[in-house]
């Protein structure tokens, strides 16, 4: 916005979504607070919030980390801090007169159920970069060892609000990649194992499965 110019955004508390993870308390007072001392940050998400693609997330983070400087109490799980924002989006967009961001799907089913297996889409058998082996591999080792993690990060893109959860998605794909398969770490392996991972997720969500 330009100098001089209101750039105060007015919107209403409601009640959350779900306070298992970011409870009302928490989510009134942080929201408060960032909108009131630092609403530029609020309209950068405002902006992107059509998109809702990395630089919706950017904006996101961006508000995070000033609540935490500010000492502003913030979630601490995966889950916590994504709620919080769809917590803001959604009163941004009620009070913008936009339809509520809505997830997709479903939860994954609890407790959770075994890792599905599915033929490597179109697009990356095309390529090649890696086998229907190690994807599997790769998969079913971050599901057994970090199923809340999984969880997460299946919850994160229901919810078109990609922040840590999907980056330690990532950074664990490339520590097994790296420890376990070490002649196949490469870019193209870690950016297939995780589309490939997404499609497991959208299926046990109940999503359309992209090929």
């Amino acid at each position: 916005m330009g100098d001089g110019e209101d750039n105060r955004v007015i919107v209403h508390e409601l009640p959350v979504v779900r306070g298992d993870y970011c409870s009302q308390e928490v989510a009134d007072k942080a929201i408060r607070h960032v909108l009131t001392n630092k609403p530029d940050l609020v309209y950068e998400l405002l902006l992107e919030e059509n998109g809702r693609q990395h630089d919706f997330s950017e904006a996101a983070w961006d508000i995070l980390e000033y609540l935490e400087q500010e000492q502003v109490e913030v979630p601490k799980t995966y889950l916590g801090r994504m709620d919080l924002i769809h917590e803001l989006s959604r009163r941004l967009c009620r009070a913008y007169g936009r339809p509520d961001p809505l997830a997709r799907g479903h939860s994954i089913e609890q407790p959770m159920p075994p890792l599905p297996r599915l033929e490597l889409c179109e697009h990356t058998r095309k390529y090649a970069h890696v086998t229907q082996e190690l994807v599997d591999g790769i998969l079913q080792r971050i599901y057994d060892r970090r199923p809340d993690l999984w969880f997460a990060v299946a919850e994160e893109y229901r919810h078109y609000v990609l922040l840590d959860a999907t980056t330690e998605f990532g950074r664990m794909i490339e520590e097994i990649a790296s420890t376990e398969f070490p002649e196949q770490r490469n870019l193209w392996t870690m950016m297939d194992v995780r589309l490939e991972g997404v499609r497991r997720m959208y299926q046990m969500c109940g999503i359309e499965v992209p090929n």
